[in-house]
Parts: structure tokens; C-alpha cells; sequence
């Protein structure tokens, strides 16, 4: 998880501003998280249109919402082209490229498996057995569905179910940054569900500093500097259960079907978009380790690592990563 590292008009965790620093404050609920907004913007914060933005986005992409347009698209049947919004299809196919590049480590259509281990919008269950597994695997493969820009269609090549929680959030921050930018915000910070976004300098001058949280408690392990990127964090360590005394984490390998086991608790990645930083900070926690760090190296993304090691933790990050990297980090 990440938190607010202290600035001069602000203190870690969204904590009130003090008067005069020219920001403007706004924090809310929605798709079953919540978000905080500081700016600095010519008039006032867009309220009404980041609200109905935000109600907009979750009427598109929940899967807890029966009436949403995804899950109407998962009850749809297989072979028949569905006319859909321009918004589902673009997240589809940014989610459908994420699996491409990482050889399905994200994978839009993990939702069987994830339904399967008790997690996501069913309910808790038995850890299941082999076979079971092997037969929801089958189910699992983003190229068992088609999307189409013009017309913005989607369709079922196999039977399968999309569940776009992996890359949702940051496109919703992604499209409340545009509404701060047409209204002409010189710079802002955008929380949404631990996904965040960041423009211009922070109050009293400087790039947002952003804390990254260590999994065993409160302290921050690194501090990253952002003047117009975006960062999502994904984490094993916050949601999980125990089965028959064994730690099932919530983060399921749409490879193989279960839920992952290796050292790597924690991933951090920076991006342009928020989106895009989301599903790969996802697609890095499912490789692990060793397979994380080659992917971010060769292709030179900016991840940091936290990995469990000897009842601790170690940070490692990505040669691109030292870019953000502020001082004032844990060594």
C-alpha cells in the first residue's frame, strides 16, 4: 500500500490542508473504495462531474453490480457480437495487451478461478481440489474474448468472464486527472483505492512524495517523488485466508490456477497512466521475484519490490525506478 510521505502544507494521509497553500480538498466513495482529490485549479473543484464520472465508470465495470455493462456482458451468450460502450472496450483491450506482454500473468478473465478460491464478488469456500482446479483453468484465457473499437463490441469466442477489477480503478483515476486538466488544475494528486496520480508540484513547492508501506506495519520502506506520473501498488499481504492452517492469498496465477506462493509480498509500479501502472503492478505480484524484476529490467518499467526474506522484508526496484526514488527512503 501506498500513503502521503509529510510535505509543508501537508501530513501523511490526506490529513487537512493549512490555509494558504491554494489546494483544494475533495474525498468521496466509490466503486467500493475511496478516493481523495488535493488540487490546485483556477475556479473550483469539478465536484458533481468527478462524482457522476466515478458512478459512470462503476455502471461499466462492476462485476458486484448485476445491472453493470460488463456483468451484462458475462451473462451474454457465447458467438454474438455485444454492443457495449466506447470506455469497457478500451480498458478490455489495455487489459488484453497487459496479458499479451506478460504472457497471461494479468488475465481479465480470472474471474472463474477467483470465484473458485473464495474470493472477488462469490463467497468464500473449501479450498478446492485438483480437478476442480484443472477444469475452471479451461475457462481462463483472454483470447477467449474479442473486442472491436468501431463499433465498440465485445464478444465470446468460448465461454468466459470478465472482471476488470485489476485496471478499473486506475482508469478512473485516469479520467478524473483528464477532468482536472480540462478544468485547467496546474497540479493535483489523485487516491483512489491506493491507485494515484500526481501533477505538478505539491504544496509548498516540490514533487509529491509518496510513501510506500511496509507489509508489517505503518513505517514507509521507500519514498517516491511524482510530478506528472502514476503509481499502483499491489499487495498479497492485506487480503487472504487460511484453509486447513495454510495462507491462500487473494492474488490467483490465471497460469496456473492458484493462488500464488512465492516471496514477493509487495509490487510498486510507476507509470504514465494509472491504468497501465495498475495492471502491471498486478501482473508483477502473480510472476514473483525473480521472473518480476527480469520483466520490469528488459522492458524497462519502474517497479520496486518488497520480498520477504529471513522473517523481514527486502526492497529491490528496477533501474527505472531510480528515478523517483526520494531521499529520506529506508536504507
Amino acid at each position: 500500500m501506498v500513503r502521503l510521505a509529510a510535505t509543508a502544507c501537508w501530513a501523511a494521509s490526506f490529513a487537512l490542508l493549512s490555509p494558504g497553500c491554494g489546494f483544494e480538498r475533495a474525498t468521496g466513495d466509490a466503486m467500493g473504495t475511496t478516493y481523495a482529490i488535493q488540487a490546485d485549479c483556477p475556479a473550483s473543484l469539478p465536484h458533481d462531474r468527478i462524482d457522476a464520472e466515478l458512478v459512470r465508470i462503476n455502471a461499466l465495470m462492476s462485476t458486484y453490480d448485476p445491472h453493470s455493462e460488463v456483468s451484462r456482458f458475462n451473462r451474454a451468450p457465447t458467438g454474438v457480437p455485444i454492443p457495449v460502450s466506447a470506455d469497457l472496450v478500451e480498458v478490455v483491450g489495455a487489459a488484453f495487451s497487459v496479458a499479451e506482454r506478460t504472457g497471461g500473468a494479468f488475465d481479465a478473465t480470472v474471474a472463474p478461478l477467483v470465484g473458485l478460491w473464495g474470493f472477488g464478488a462469490a463467497n468464500a469456500r473449501p479450498a478446492p481440489a485438483g480437478p476442480q482446479v484443472e477444469d475452471t483453468l479451461r475457462l481462463v484465457g483472454y483470447r477467449r474474448v474479442a473486442h472491436r473499437h468501431d463499433p465498440p463490441t465485445l464478444e465470446k469466442l468460448q465461454s468466459a468472464t470478465l472482471d476488470l477489477s485489476g485496471i478499473a480503478k486506475g482508469f478512473a483515476v485516469d479520467r478524473v486527472a483528464g477532468l482536472l486538466d480540462d478544468a485547467g488544475c496546474r497540479a493535483y494528486l489523485i487516491e483512489f483505492g491506493g491507485e494515484i496520480r500526481a501533477l505538478g508540484k505539491a504544496p509548498g513547492g516540490g514533487p509529491w512524495r509518496i510513501g510506500v508501506e511496509s507489509p508489517s506495519g505503518p513505517d514507509h520502506v521507500r519514498t517516491l517523488m511524482l510530478e506528472g506520473s502514476a503509481l499502483a501498488t499491489s499487495g498479497d499481504y492485506r487480503q487472504f485466508r487460511e484453509t486447513d492452517g495454510v495462507r491462500v492469498s487473494h492474488i490467483i496465477d490465471p497460469r496456473t490456477g492458484y493462488p500464488v506462493r512465492h516471496g514477493l509480498a509487495s509490487v510498486t509500479v510507476v507509470a504514465d497512466t494509472a491504468m497501465v501502472a495498475d495492471a502491471f503492478a498486478t501482473a508483477l505480484l502473480v510472476m514473483g521475484e525473480t521472473q518480476a524484476h527480469r520483466f520490469a529490467r528488459d522492458t524497462g518499467l519502474a517497479a520496486l519490490f518488497i520480498v520477504r526474506a529471513d522473517g523481514g522484508f527486502e526492497v529491490v526496484h528496477s533501474e527505472a525506478m531510480a528515478t523517483y526514488l526520494g531521499t529520506g527512503s529506508a536504507p
